[in-house]
């Protein structure tokens, strides 16, 4: 009798046909995600710090040079001022980095068309919590007593879209940043003039409320670039009419590392400085001026410096200097002044005395040479003394200015 040929049942077949139709279903899905992944993937362009560092630096600090530390902010009360003013650029959470832009970051500095808002571009957070919506921050009594005027919000003219954000550019007609954001100043013909910068703000929020709402608006306020919530602080001091600066991370002759990825460095190439320059211009808007946050080494580099310095001024942004480095390698002039006097600290038990000697100097140098400008960081005993230095000016014949008031007296117009 001849063997039958054995053939599968029917039922066999149909399933091994479904089994092979969810197979390939599911290689298909598999091949469907991964594709989806890659077309979602984020294409921001975020500062290009390199394949090992983030945005975030690792949380140590490094004790910077005395001379250089001197009146700088700590970062959390009852910190060393001395040891850990740097830390206030400490980030508490790193941010992702993303896709490194282009060989040139400057091709689209002519365009106008704003970047989208990300989330991602905060790198900092000190206390932890979100800046309230302005309807929730009562006025103070000295806010209310102001006048009227506040400084002009960013003009999309005065604006260049680069790969991470936007920054100031001249406009079409010839205007600067360094005019439009500077606060209007009128004063007696002949009557000495003294400004005064505090800086360190946005990255405490008790200090920089009380220097927004309780100083003059002639006082000029800096703020950190690595804080949080820059735009909403930013346009609170420009609606108190306060003109508003950007500091500007630049290395120590104790090193770069304590100043976060964004820092100006002697070690980079002048391409990445710039950069850089760009990510920090790109934080807020506003600004009349930029202004060093430490950078001895920095500032007393001419080769790295320079580039800096003619990057602000095609920019259409003044330059505040307070470590006299300019001045001593001849850059000085123009759109950069220099500071005459720091302001101490006075941490020291809140004593205001270094403060106020400090203050009556700036003060002395403004009788003397027609102007002075001075600086200080955000500290309680600081804005107590500044306030009482402000309304004692008057009775001397000087006149309280807005730091740009200074800067263009310096260099005639600009």
């Amino acid at each position: 009798m001849p063997r039958r040929r054995f053939k599968p049942p029917v039922l066999g077949r149909l399933a091994w046909a479904w089994l092979g139709f969810a197979a390939g279903a599911v290689l298909l899905g598999a091949y469907a995600l991964a594709l989806g992944a890659k077309i979602d993937a984020p294409t921001r362009v975020a500062l290009p710090v390199g394949a090992l560092e983030r945005m975030a630096p690792p949380q140590t600090v490094s004790v910077l040079n005395a001379a250089e530390s001197q009146s700088r902010p700590a970062l959390r009360e009852g910190d060393d001022p001395d040891a850990a003013h740097a830390g206030e650029l400490f980030a508490q959470s790193p941010v992702e980095i993303l896709r490194q832009p282009s060989d040139d970051p400057y091709a689209d500095d002519s365009a106008d068309a704003p970047l989208a808002f990300d989330e991602r571009d905060i790198v900092i957070t000190i206390d932890g919590k979100p800046a309230a919506p302005p309807s929730a921050q009562p006025a103070t009594a000295a806010a209310l007593a102001r006048p009227a005027f506040r400084i002009p919000d960013p003009d999309p003219a005065l604006l260049a879209a680069t790969a991470f954000g936007q920054r100031p550019k001249i406009s079409a007609d010839g205007r600067r940043a360094a005019r439009h954001y500077a606060r209007p100043f009128a004063s007696d013909a002949g009557a000495p003039r003294a400004a005064l910068i505090v800086a360190g703000l946005g990255l405490n929020r008790a200090l920089t409320e009380r220097a927004i709402d309780e100083l003059p608006p002639e006082i000029t306020l800096a703020f950190a670039p690595y804080a949080k919530d820059l735009d909403y602080w930013t346009a609170r001091a420009r609606e108190a009419g306060h003109e508003i600066m950007i500091e500007l991370p630049m290395e120590t002759r104790a090193g770069a590392d304590a100043l976060g990825p964004a820092a100006l460095s002697t070690e980079r190439t002048q391409a990445e400085n710039l950069q850089r320059l760009d990510w920090l211009m790109s934080r807020f808007g506003g600004y009349f001026g930029a202004t060093n946050y430490l950078g001895g080494k920095f500032s007393a580099d001419r080769e790295a410096i320079r580039p800096v310095l003619t990057r602000l001024a095609q920019a259409g942004v003044a330059y505040v200097d307070d470590t006299g480095a300019t001045r001593a390698l001849g850059l000085d002039g123009g759109p950069v002044a220099v500071v005459d006097r720091m302001i101490a600290a006075g941490t020291l038990g809140e004593d205001v005395g270094a403060a106020r000697r400090d203050l009556r100097a700036l003060a002395a140098v403004a009788e003397r040479n027609g102007h002075a400008l001075g600086k200080a960081y955000a500290y309680d005993a600081v804005i107590d003394a500044v306030i009482e230095w402000s309304e004692a000016l008057a009775a001397d014949g000087i006149a309280l200015a807005p730091a740009s008031a200074v800067v263009h007296a310096r260099a005639g117009a600009l």
